[in-house]
């Protein structure tokens, strides 16, 4: 059998659609989100067992069973156009089968290699930080720009599987680092643990530890220390080990942990407090003391 033939639909085995309900996906095809919109609609068709409509060429015309292909694949073309805006149903509806509707949105729509799309998608993947946003949102907003790079770009490597392995790697660890530095500052001690790890973890897997943190957070909150700057806290020995931080028999205030681990929110404005009373108790000494050299001349 020729190579033509083996894509060609076998009306023989074609089951009647015409009772099949419609299918509705999320959102209509408005040229601008053709990616998800052509993904969300496969499925549809897929789950319905109508793929093949899309994807094999239609069988010769009055052969035996093309009747009941044509009704079929006219189904299958109303599924797709009631998922098409309006104003841009009009240019695709004088095709005559749904594959060749489909190849013709493909053709208009998708922008596998256009440099400038991709170029865009780039930069809001760099520019992206979650600042406002929740953590879900965050990560499901760059997660998002990430799939569609990878879907408008080619795959630089392809020689072999150590090669397609080596680049997946590097792939994740550049998508690992700009997560984690997309991050809100509140993040910083996690963010620090999860860049000590080896091997680098996947994305999906800091995005898990995040999370957690943060449930641990709402469920737990940090009590609300009110510590003095200078007295100790634990012993004296260093636990922090090489690289810095707390030496041994350095004296360990709050400050000098904060310094290494990160200040809290609250310390900022508890020295602005702080330094405010200094200045009340300073003046009140003042005029105490001079009120008492007068008394002292006075008598």
């Amino acid at each position: 059998m020729s190579e033509t033939n083996d894509t060609k639909t076998k009306p023989e085995q074609t089951i009647s659609l015409n009772n099949s309900k419609s299918i509705t996906v999320a959102f209509k095809l408005n040229g601008k989100n053709y990616p998800l919109w052509s993904r969300l609609v496969k499925v549809k068709k897929g789950g319905r067992g109508a793929y093949s409509y899309i994807k094999n060429d239609p069988p010769e015309p009055r052969s035996e069973g093309f009747d009941e292909w044509e009704e079929n694949d006219l189904v299958v073309f109303s599924w797709i156009v009631e998922n098409i805006e309006d104003d841009t149903i009009a240019d695709f509806a004088h095709h005559q089968t749904a594959e060749a509707l489909w190849d013709s949105l493909a053709m208009t729509f998708e922008n596998k290699t256009d440099k400038y799309h991709i170029c865009d998608l780039e930069e809001k993947a760099i520019n992206i930080r979650q600042g406002s946003l929740d953590l879900e949102t965050y990560y499901r907003r760059i997660h998002g720009l990430w799939i569609n790079i990878d879907r408008c770009q080619k795959q630089p490597i392809n020689c072999c599987d150590k090669g397609v392995n080596q680049f997946r790697t590097h792939s994740n660890e550049k998508c690992l680092i700009k997560f984690l530095t997309g991050l809100n500052q509140e993040y910083d001690s996690i963010r620090r643990d999860i860049l000590k790890e080896e091997p680098t973890p996947s994305v999906e897997a800091a995005y898990g530890w995040v999370k957690t943190e943060v449930a641990r957070r709402r469920i737990m909150p940090p009590t609300s220390l009110q510590p003095t700057g200078e007295a100790y806290v634990g012993s004296t020995d260093s636990s922090f080990g090489e690289g810095g931080g707390i030496e041994h028999g350095q004296k360990h205030t709050w400050e000098t942990y904060f310094k290494w681990l990160g200040y809290p929110e609250w310390w900022e404005e508890r020295q602005k407090a702080r330094n405010s009373q200094s200045q009340v108790k300073l003046a009140v000494g003042v005029n105490g003391d001079g009120a008492r050299r007068n008394d002292g001349r006075t008598t």
